[in-house]
């Protein structure tokens, strides 16, 4: 319990923080030069979401296992912090074109370079609530498990469809304006999927737990399993490696299989974006663009998770102990 609320804390202060920074932006640094305004807009949600992705592998991986989970840690950390230094002098670009306040761009930079600071730290922390590793010899999940997700997943979605129809027939019974109700469709439908996509990432949670725990909790040892198993590579592995690696082959097709569902909702999801954004007219170049980037990592992403999916079964069925 206690995990979840900081989970939830989590989110609610880095949505507060993302939105607080972009409101700061809006109104400070509102008469900035359009290059360095829409810079400084993108850069606000980044110094938040960086220190949130440190601190959550500080907090989902013990770091202190191996040599391999350290450097991983590192070499994100210094990802997030070129990130933040760039940001830092797009702040200050900005606040000058501005001509804003010097409490704008100091506190801006200050902020980003104190959520870097405890990151890791408070990630610590929440490692620390978690209850040890269990006996990993039969901890494969089950056919129980994935029926009673794909229910959850199948519960959500009806759940959400019928309020969404109730709202989009209330709206059709007061309104006659045909090109609102359409909107209100679209938004329904977005709404929809976009709820059971959630879904799918929740119910896949205990996947994803064994899957991490099979590897010792260990980012480095993940990463290897993951080059032998996926990949095909042959790297060297002692016995414990042998046995974790076969239990990750076990568990990584079915929580590749929920990241194909996820994919496919959430991009249905933006579909109706999309189309609501035709309807009205909205659609310019760059969402043009952004849908055809999203097809591209669609075509590229689909095959390589199948391709993987079977390497990992015949990997688990080669190795399989006798």
């Amino acid at each position: 319990m206690i995990r979840v609320l900081l989970y939830i804390a989590t989110i609610v202060v880095a949505t507060a923080l993302s939105l607080g920074g972009g409101l700061l932006v809006a109104l400070e640094l509102g008469s900035a030069a359009h290059g360095w305004l829409v810079a400084a807009a993108v850069c606000t949600p980044l110094v938040v979401m960086g220190p949130v992705l440190v601190g959550a592998l500080a907090g989902y991986y013990d770091h202190r296992s191996s040599p391999e989970s350290q450097r991983s840690l590192f070499r994100v950390s210094a990802v997030v912090a070129a990130v933040d230094v760039v940001a830092a002098v797009v702040f200050v670009l900005a606040a000058l074109s501005a001509q804003a306040p010097l409490w704008v761009p100091v506190l801006l930079v200050v902020g980003a370079g104190v959520l870097l600071a405890v990151a890791r730290p408070l990630g610590a922390l929440f490692r620390g609530t978690e209850a040890p590793i269990s006996d990993l010899s039969d901890d494969v999940p089950g056919v129980g498990l994935v029926r009673r997700a794909i229910r959850s997943i199948a519960t959500t979605f009806v759940i959400a469809a019928v309020v969404c129809t109730i709202g989009v027939t209330l709206i059709a019974a007061f309104s006659d304006r045909g090109g609102a109700l359409l909107q209100v469709v679209l938004l329904g439908g977005q709404l929809t999927f976009t709820a059971t996509a959630m879904a799918a990432i929740v119910v896949a949670l205990p996947l994803n737990r064994a899957l991490r725990d099979s590897g010792g909790r260990d980012l480095g040892r993940l990463q290897r399993y993951a080059k032998v198993v996926l990949r095909g590579k042959e790297l060297p592995l002692d016995e414990a490696d042998r046995a974790g690696a076969v239990r990750y082959a076990r568990i990584v097709p079915l929580a590749l299989q929920f990241q194909l569902v996820f994919t496919g909702l959430l991009y249905v999801a933006i579909a109706f974006q999309f189309v609501s954004s035709a309807v009205r007219g909205d659609l310019g170049l760059l969402p043009v663009v952004f849908l055809v980037a999203m097809v591209v990592v669609l075509a590229w992403a689909i095959p390589l998770s199948v391709r993987r999916i079977g390497r990992a079964r015949r990997y688990a069925e080669q190795h399989r102990p006798t």
